[in-house]
């Protein structure tokens, strides 16, 4: 993996420390110095960026995503492919729900239930409008800073799934435990696959 700290993506996103990394992309903090905000941008691996259909994919998923407008889905601000493909998202400093049940941390029935509404309020709106997220999981729903839920990722996990790329060795595309049977399967896909 290349430690980028202190490249500069697409002539404004100074990339200033990794805050997490996953199967296929490393999340780092970010300043967006065109408008002076922090942002998190997820650098995909090296090896997307040599697959062209992917890349394809990428572009109309991410455009896809930056369309969600709902305050429960992580707002995608910009996407590129200069060196490597990134995606530009809200910077959310609550942590994931994996992070806090990493902790061993448990939700009590009202910390369910809020944490199952607003994720579901999230995937309505997305499947109504025709996206199916693929990677729904305790590392994919974040909180803000007010302890509000996003749900990340939407559009990513289909690109991914659509792509030609070889996982590194080790590496899981998705996450198995939590995919559905059709999933599974390599069936098609709809909102109900999310939803299980």
């Amino acid at each position: 993996m290349i430690d980028r700290v202190g490249q500069v993506l697409g002539g404004r996103y100074r990339l200033l420390a990794p805050i997490g990394t996953g199967a296929s992309a490393t999340v780092y903090l970010a300043d967006d110095v065109v408008l002076r905000r922090r942002v998190a941008v997820k650098v995909l691996h090296d090896a997307l960026a040599d697959d062209s259909q992917f890349l394809k994919r990428f572009r109309a998923e991410a455009h896809n995503a930056a369309a969600l407008n709902h305050p429960h889905v992580m707002a995608v601000h910009d996407w590129g492919q200069g060196d490597v493909p990134y995606l530009v998202t809200e910077l959310l400093g609550g942590g994931s729900l994996r992070a806090l049940l990493d902790t061993g941390h448990r939700l009590d029935l009202a910390q369910a239930r809020y944490v199952g509404l607003e994720a579901a309020r999230a995937l309505d709106y997305a499947h109504r409008r025709g996206i199916v997220h693929r990677d729904i999981k305790p590392a994919n729903l974040l909180f803000d800073d007010e302890g509000r839920l996003r749900v990340a990722d939407f559009g990513l996990a289909r690109a991914l799934a659509e792509a030609a790329w070889t996982e590194p060795a080790g590496a899981v595309l998705g996450t198995a435990r939590y995919a559905s049977p059709e999933q599974a399967q390599g069936a098609p896909l709809d909102g109900r696959s999310d939803v299980y």
